[in-house]
Formats: structure tokens, sequence, C-alpha cells
């Protein structure tokens, strides 16, 4: 992720090679097209101030990578994070160097940033689903609750417990509000 500083710091350097363009959320859009050389200068500059650049191509390589990994969460919720680098090189979905510009540009490798994805899904599993944390770490192969809980913690800052009381809740004002607009509804309908 790019804060900041980091804006200033590009949009500084841009100015002082003549390249007026404007940075948001980590894409450069520039008020009039740079010719070739002014791009071959620009990834010199970029990748002397150690950022990495991506074009567009690639950037829907990342987004495909990033959505297949949901995917596989969904789906094979069996198949542990650690394996998922392997997984995807044996498809052929992906290769060394997308895996390397995957970390450089998500600031975390592919099973960081699948675990991170876990968590969501198990996140979606407390709070919506009315699932144990004992069947969790069946589905998604944890060592045990502990590591699962672990994991979580670090991931979010919560416990399980947190989003199992969430629901627990939402659950308690659904039942009590259902059943006071039922009678509401009957005594209207009565009249």
């Amino acid at each position: 992720m790019v804060g900041s500083r980091c804006y200033e710091k590009i949009g500084k350097e841009l100015t002082k090679w003549g390249m007026a363009s404007e940075v948001s959320q980590g894409v450069l859009e520039f008020h009039k097209e740079p010719d070739g050389m002014q791009l071959l200068q620009l990834k010199e500059i970029l990748c002397e101030m150690g950022y990495e650049v991506v074009d567009e191509g690639n950037s829907e390589e990342l987004d495909k990578v990033s959505e297949l990994i949901k995917k596989l969460i969904y789906r094979y919720p069996e198949l542990p994070v650690s394996g998922y680098p392997e997984y995807l090189l044996a498809k052929g979905v992906l290769n060394f160097g997308m895996i390397q510009l995957f970390s450089q540009v998500h600031g975390m490798d592919l099973v960081q940033y699948a675990t991170i994805q876990q968590v969501e899904r198990i996140k979606e599993m407390l709070l919506y689903e009315d699932r144990k944390l004992k069947e969790i770490v069946e589905i998604f192969h944890f060592k045990s609750k502990g590591q699962l809980k672990r994991t979580f913690e670090r991931i979010t800052g919560l416990t399980p417990k947190f989003y199992k009381d969430i629901r627990n809740k939402r659950s308690k004002v659904r039942e009590e509000s259902g059943s006071g607009e039922m009678i509401s509804a009957v005594k209207e309908i009565n009249g």
C-alpha cells in the first residue's frame, strides 16, 4: 500500500522531470500521454526510488490471482494455504515471476495473502453460518483450535469468540424484533 508521503515523493520527482501527473491509489494518471522515452525514464526513476512498476496486463493478472485465491478458499478449503503457490504453479496459472511480482505489489507473499483471505472466510462463517470452531478447524485443516485462534488473532486482532458473540447478539435482536413485528402485523390484519 502506498502512503501519502510516497505520493508526494513521486509527484515531486515527476514534476522535476517535467511529467505532470496525478497519483491516486497507486495509479499514475498523466495530464499528457508520455512518449516512449519518458516512460523509460519514469520506470528508471520509480525503480531507483524502490517502487515496482506494474503495467496494465500484469495488474489484471494480479487481480486474477487474488480472485483465484479467494475461490480456492471457498471451493477447496481443505487445501492448506501453504500449498497454494505449488498448486497454482502445477495448474499453470502462475509462474515464479508472477509470484515474485505479487509479493512485491502486495507487500506480502502468496501464503500470507491467502491466510488473510482464509481468515476473512472464517469471519464470514462465524458471523453468518452456525459453525462451531471445531468444525472450522476440520474444514480448513488447522492442527488445533489453538492454532486457528492464534492465526485469527494475529490477522484480526480479535478472537473468533468476538465474532460468534456478534452473531449471537444479532440473532437475539432479530428474534426479539421479529416477534414484535409479527404481533403488530397480526393486530393490523385483524383490525
